[in-house]
């Protein structure tokens, strides 16, 4: 069934639903509320009240037609919402039912018809609640397209300028994809058979790219299936449809990720030694004052104030992650030193002078660590309890002379002295890989350096990946497409044109180590 006639049967049957229950409510015990059930209610408002009962019974029909054969061909396992969605249909169905035979058959029971007609309109609602938003989604993200909606001239122009990117075959009609015939037709699948495996909230709640789209279908169309597989152009046309429909969503998540490309520039770390700005003590107290006044009063940081310039330079951190605190280095710089002052007066002079060379000293604190040589063995201190190595042992023995020949020919010309062996060279070591002064480098800003996380980066899905779960279900191959390829929708982006192959290997490898 189409998206937009479901939506319609939906309202419908919602509307029928409510006339008929303020009817019955308006009716029943007419004229003075004494009088069982609606014998003495006029009889045009009583056969009103039984046409709207009759629609709502048969669009309930009409849906679960509609519905009991797509759970026949359901080939997973039900999510929660689509398994509420079920109960609740199913529910509904025996609630109407007893409704109906407590009105029309066992009279005797018709003072139970109330509840049982306000308990079928509550199951309905939560039924409608479940399944119209998507569709409206849908609908809304398909009418709100470039050009007043998906199939107008200048989006199939966008979908034109996009196809070429999803990797397709190279048979792959593009040309006639973006037609709109075809973006229909992507539509229906969607519609009908997309939604055979999952409900349609699951197609549209994840945001990809074209080639991720069309991998997406290609990988559901390669599942098993009872009914006829997809064909090549069915694939197509859904995944052209797709794209056409996921401009707002790729919009948002740009959106975001320039979000927090701001906040990470505005915790940038600056070299330490690079010489601090004037203290401006007015321009600072004003800075400190507009931003951290923004989320909560100020008498709240005085309640529990950092001690440290370290605290400090956390809670701005937070602020920034957490609370979304938006403004540029140089007045979060300005707070930073502010804070400094106020709260932790007797590091002034030894703390770092600015928020970004604050963060800049712990990165290099972290590489110094990571890039220490290691302690020599024989540098090593020996244990008091070791037993001292003998100096009276005996020389190691001389080897055999070599072996003289049984039989020596008189005219046999002498023997050459053998020749020096030549020397094979030696292949030059392979230079080790910095595992952990990569992860410093590249990971730690996030991650922090003992892989625990930042703490004002918490709330943003930063991981503790020295937790004995995490580690347990993220293996190395999956760590290191991660940092290959980044995890889109999440504050981890690709490091594959940062990193060679076999780096990517080693930092995984460390990461897997973190305890």
């Amino acid at each position: 069934m189409e998206i937009a006639a479901s939506v319609t049967l939906g309202l419908l049957f919602l509307i029928s639903g409510f006339a008929s229950l303020f009817l019955m409510f308006k009716l029943w015990g007419w004229p003075d509320g004494h009088q069982p059930g609606m014998s003495k209610a006029p009889p045009h408002l009583v056969r009103l009240h039984d046409i709207f009962k009759v629609v709502f019974t048969a669009l309930y029909v009409v849906m679960m037609a509609v519905m009991v054969p797509r759970l026949w061909n359901y080939q997973v396992e039900l999510p929660p919402r689509s398994a509420v969605h079920v109960s609740l249909g199913f529910l509904l169905g025996v609630l109407l039912l007893v409704e109906l035979a407590f009105y029309r058959v066992f009279r005797h029971l018709q003072d139970w018809v109330p509840a049982l007609a306000t308990a079928t309109i509550g199951c309905a609602v939560l039924l409608l609640g479940l399944s119209v938003p998507s569709a409206l989604r849908e609908y809304g993200l398909a009418r709100g397209q470039v050009g007043g909606g998906v199939y107008s001239v200048e989006n199939r122009a966008r979908v034109a300028r996009l196809l070429p990117l999803a990797e397709m075959p190279a048979d792959a009609p593009i040309a006639d994809l973006t037609t709109v015939d075809a973006l229909r037709h992507g539509r229906e699948i969607l519609a009908t058979k997309c939604v055979v495996c999952h409900d349609l909230k699951t197609v549209l709640v994840q945001p990809r790219a074209p080639a991720g789209w069309w991998r997406t279908v290609e990988r559901m169309a390669d599942k098993p299936t009872f009914e006829d597989p997809l064909t090549e152009r069915e694939l197509y046309d859904v995944t052209a449809y797709l794209i056409a429909i996921t401009g707002d969503l790729q919009r948002s998540a740009r959106q975001q990720r320039e979000q927090k490309l701001k906040q990470q520039q505005a915790i940038a770390p600056v070299d330490p030694a690079a010489p601090a700005p004037t203290y401006d003590a007015a321009a600072a107290q004003k800075a400190f004052e507009t931003r951290c006044s923004e989320c909560h009063e100020l008498a709240e940081v005085d309640k529990k104030p950092p001690t440290s310039a370290r605290e400090v330079k956390e809670v701005i951190e937070r602020m920034v992650a957490d609370n979304g605190m938006a403004a540029p280095p140089g007045e979060l710089d300005l707070c930073y030193a502010f804070m400094v002052r106020k709260y932790a007066p007797t590091e002034v002079d030894s703390a770092p002078a600015t928020l970004g060379a604050a963060v800049g000293a712990e990165v290099q604190a972290a590489v110094a660590v990571a890039s220490a040589p290691p302690v020599p063995e024989d540098s090593k201190p020996v244990p008091a309890d070791s037993k001292p190595v003998p100096t009276d042992s005996k020389p190691a023995a001389a080897p055999p002379p070599a072996a003289e020949p049984d039989v020596i020919l008189d005219d046999a010309p002498p023997a050459a002295a053998p020749a020096p062996a030549a020397a094979k060279p030696k292949p030059a070591p392979a230079k080790a890989i910095d595992a952990r002064g990569l992860y410093v480098k590249h990971c730690a800003a996030c991650h922090d350096a003992s892989g625990k996380g930042k703490p004002g980066l918490k709330s943003k899905g930063i991981p503790d990946m020295t937790d004995k779960n995490w580690q347990k279900k993220n293996g190395k191959a999956s760590v290191a497409r991660a940092i290959k390829a980044g995890i889109p929708g999440t504050m981890m982006k690709a490091f594959a044109a940062k990193m060679k192959p076999e780096e990517i290997d080693a930092v995984a490898a460390f990461v897997k180590k973190l305890r």
